[in-house]
C-alpha cells in the first residue's frame, strides 16, 4: 500500500453554497498485487464520517485477488479532511473517481494498469457515489466496466440505460439504512444484476471484517469482478451457484 496526493485544481469544494477550497484534494490510497502487471483497476469509495483505512481489510484482500485498488478520502465525507461533512456533495464526489481513473492511468501508476478493466465498488454513501458513476445521467463515466454497491440508498436523479452489471450487497439486518431501500436499487438498473442479501447482517461489520459473512462478501465480489470485468474464472452461474447454496446469504438476478 501506498499513498498518493492527487489534487483537482478544476475544482473547488463547496459547502453550504460557499467555496471552502479552491481545488480538490484527494489523498488516496492505492493497493497494488504483488508481480508484474497490467492489472485491472478498481476505485474504492468510502462511507460517510469514515476514510478509506476504515476499509484497509477489504482492499487488500481484493488486491490479493489480482486488482489495484485505489480508494481516495473524500473532502466532505472523511473526517480527517478538515471540512464539515456534507452529503449534497455526492455527485461531487462522483467526478472526483472519474478524475481519480484518469489522474491514475496518466502517472507513474499507469504503467500498472489496464485501462479497459475498470470496477467500482462503494459502501454506504460510497455505494450511492458508484451507482451514479454506473448509471445516474451527468455523472456516468463510460471507462468503468461493473459497479458493486454495497447498502445503498436509491437514486434520486435521472437512471440511463446501462450496460455496466451490477452487484448489489446489503445485510437483512441493517442498522444505518434502510434494508428495503436495496430493493429500490434493484428495480431502477436494467443492466445485468446480482442482489445478494446478507442474511441477518448489519452495516459496516462484513466489509470492515471479522464476521461469517465477510468471506462471503469478499468472494462474491472478487468472483464477479473476475467475471465481469476481467473475463476469467468461473464465470457468474458458477458464483449464482456457489451463493445460492450458502445459508448465509439470499441470491436474486435480473
Amino acid at each position: 500500500m501506498r499513498e498518493l496526493l492527487l489534487v483537482d485544481t478544476s475544482r473547488p469544494v463547496v459547502g453550504d453554497g460557499h467555496i471552502l477550497a479552491r481545488q480538490r484534494s484527494l489523498p488516496t490510497y492505492v493497493w497494488t498485487p504483488a508481480g508484474a502487471g497490467p492489472y485491472p483497476l478498481v476505485v474504492f469509495v468510502h462511507g460517510f464520517d469514515v476514510g478509506p483505512l476504515t476499509y484497509q481489510r477489504f482492499c487488500s484482500t481484493l488486491a490479493s485477488s489480482g486488482y489495484v485498488v485505489a480508494a481516495p478520502s473524500f473532502p466532505q465525507e472523511d473526517p480527517s479532511s478538515g471540512f464539515a461533512l456534507e452529503r449534497g456533495e455526492l455527485p461531487e464526489e462522483a467526478t472526483d473517481v472519474s478524475f481519480v481513473i484518469g489522474a491514475l492511468e496518466q502517472g507513474p501508476e499507469g504503467k500498472d494498469l489496464d485501462g479497459a478493466q475498470i470496477a467500482v465498488v462503494g459502501h454506504s454513501d460510497g455505494a450511492d457515489v458508484a451507482l451514479m458513476v454506473g448509471y445516474q445521467q451527468g455523472t456516468v463515466d463510460p471507462r468503468v466496466r461493473a459497479i458493486v454497491a454495497d447498502a445503498p440508498d436509491p437514486m434520486t436523479g435521472v437512471v440511463v440505460p446501462s450496460s455496466a452489471p451490477l452487484l448489489l450487497v446489503q445485510g437483512t439486518a441493517d442498522s444505518v439504512v434502510p434494508y428495503a431501500d436495496s430493493r429500490i436499487v434493484f428495480d431502477q438498473v436494467s443492466a445485468p444484476k446480482y442482489y445478494v442479501s446478507l442474511i441477518g447482517a448489519d452495516h459496516l461489520p462484513p466489509i470492515e471484517g471479522g464476521t461469517v459473512w465477510t468471506p462471503v462478501l469478499d468472494n462474491a465480489v472478487a468472483d464477479f469482478l473476475d467475471a465481469t470485468v476481467v473475463g476469467r474464472g468461473p464465470g457468474l452461474p458458477a458464483l449464482a451457484g456457489e451463493l445460492g447454496a450458502s445459508p448465509l446469504v439470499r441470491l436474486e438476478t435480473g
